[in-house]
């Protein structure tokens, strides 16, 4: 995730989006249609950016974008745009500086930002409009390392935190959806209102596959397993997704990284867990042995 915006010299230095509290900093939703997937040869053929701060949108942009490709089958079954109805729409150039304005000293929001961000900043090359590096948060991130959903899918993580969604796979009513989702999701993560924007950007990276943070912890599991002691887990609840974590003392029985098996104390049965829906491990005081008939299921 990048740093904070660069100078605007008509505007004077960019806030420090990173300090700003998470539920309070300005976002921008931002959603992208294409004419494919190949970052290479698709192009941005909508695009919708809608903002505000705390909860509030404070203003709406959306237009098609005259692509310049032939649109591919899949592409137009998905969002339902056609080659014919591109006609007459600008092209990115000629709306380049409406969407740097709508990006500008906010943190952008999306789902799955990268991959937006990088068609995005293919129509910004060979530009004379310049997009600033942005601030980013991405909503599909929070759902796979924060949440315990079924699926992490806009529409998936929409309906299991009831937030409305309507014209799937246009683009502003998905970044409309974008922007209720960032804000339920916050809502639950910080109901005090003591999470920053960089609070919650660094507990993101600290969650990735291959974090420092993460090591450490497929290192406990290791030590624990080898030494046949217990292990304190913060576990995340598929069945109650948006309840926060539920600690349980495991007997490790079998390591197969990223999962996990054993005997769960809470439960008083046998479990299996995944890494990426731990969030917090440490050694216990119990020591074990594995039962001769156990079996693997990881």
């Amino acid at each position: 995730m990048s740093g904070p915006g660069a100078m605007d010299p008509r505007r004077g230095p960019a806030r420090d989006l990173f300090s700003l509290p998470l539920r309070e900093a300005p976002i921008a939703a931002l959603d992208l249609e294409m004419t494919g997937l190949s970052p290479k040869g698709d192009r941005v053929c909508e695009i919708a950016v809608v903002t505000g701060e705390g909860g509030r949108v404070h203003r709406e942009f959306q237009t098609l974008v005259h692509a310049g490709v032939p649109m591919s089958e899949g592409a137009r079954k998905c969002h339902g745009i056609s080659e014919h109805m591109l006609v007459g729409a600008p092209i990115f150039a000629e709306i380049a500086g409406d969407v740097v304005s709508a990006l500008r000293d906010v943190v952008v929001v999306a789902h799955n930002v990268d991959f937006d961000l990088g068609f995005l900043h293919r129509e910004f090359d060979g530009s004379p409009v310049v997009l600033p590096p942005p601030v980013t948060l991405d909503t599909l991130l929070m759902a796979r390392r924060l949440f315990a959903f079924r699926r992490n899918g806009l529409v998936d993580a929409c309906a299991e935190l009831g937030v409305e969604l309507r014209g799937v796979h246009r683009a502003l009513s998905d970044a409309r959806a974008c922007f209720d989702l960032f804000y339920r999701m916050a809502e639950l993560l910080d109901p005090h209102g003591e999470v920053t924007v960089r609070d919650l950007n660094d507990l993101i990276g600290a969650l990735a596959p291959n974090s420092p943070l993460r090591l450490q912890q497929q290192q406990v599991l290791r030590d624990a397993f080898r030494e046949r002691r217990s292990v304190w887990l913060d576990v995340q609840s598929t069945s109650d997704p948006i309840g926060g974590t539920i600690r349980r003392e495991v007997d490790l029985w079998f390591l197969r990284l990223p999962r996990l098996q054993g005997y769960c104390h809470l439960r008083q049965a046998e479990r299996v867990f995944r890494l990426d829906r731990i969030r917090h491990v440490a050694l216990g005081d119990r020591t074990y042995e594995i039962p001769e008939d156990a079996v693997s299921r990881v």
